[in-house]
């Protein structure tokens, strides 16, 4: 399954290989913007502080963004540099979903570190779902991540694990070659994503079940 899912994620980027490593690029400039405003001891410590806070919360879309770009690719559609950008059309959606998952997560992890691992793959899915279903609530799109990675966290652990070569070149060539292994890694989780999704079996809506 991993091989096939890596071939495929391949036969996808063929052609765009540029396209995405200079988007991966951008998108790790963006990120790191908010490091610009780190505290300096000659400056207010608190306003520099503060401002770094805000671009973080104003830049959580964009995480989202660059999973959304890799679905394109995944999917063999047009990809534009706009598409990075497209969650905040939704924004407060977006950065709400960010804020929620990362306390389930950091509240888990405070249990112990392989409940945190565990529910960090429960939820891998819901930047994914956002976009096939952007009016989905921020808790349904949670429990729907739980709900598509039952009997796959496995799968989708074994998918990372069969990443560290790539993730060790990235390091010994002191981060040029992960502007290749991103694009490859996100567009192969992309890949997971519609083959789990292709596979599930219809969620009855009328039953609750809770997000964590």
């Amino acid at each position: 399954m991993i091989k096939e899912l890596k071939l495929s994620a391949r036969e996808a980027l063929s052609g765009r290989w540029v396209f995405m490593a200079l988007m991966f690029l951008l998108f790790l400039i963006i990120q790191s913007i908010p490091t610009m405003f780190s505290s300096d001891a000659n400056e207010d410590i608190q306003a520099i502080d503060f401002i770094g806070f805000l671009l973080n919360i104003l830049l959580l879309p964009l995480a989202i963004g660059w999973t959304w770009l890799a679905m394109s690719v995944a999917r063999k559609e047009q990809a534009k540099i706009v598409d990075l950008f497209e969650p905040y059309k939704i924004f407060l959606k977006a950065v709400g979903l960010s804020i929620v998952q990362s306390i389930f997560l950091g509240l888990w992890f405070l249990l112990f570190i392989i409940p945190g691992i565990i529910k960090s793959f429960s939820y891998l899915m819901t930047f994914y779902i956002l976009r096939d279903e952007p009016s989905i609530g921020i808790l349904d799109a949670i429990t729907r991540s739980r709900q598509m990675m039952d009997g796959h966290k496995m799968e989708a652990f074994l998918l990372v694990l069969s990443f560290i070569g790539w993730f060790l070149l990235g390091l010994i060539t002191i981060g040029i070659a992960f502007l290749w292994v991103g694009p490859y890694f996100s567009v192969t989780l992309a890949k997971f994503y519609d083959r789990i999704r292709g596979e599930e079996a219809p969620v009855e809506e009328s039953t609750f079940v809770a997000p964590y």
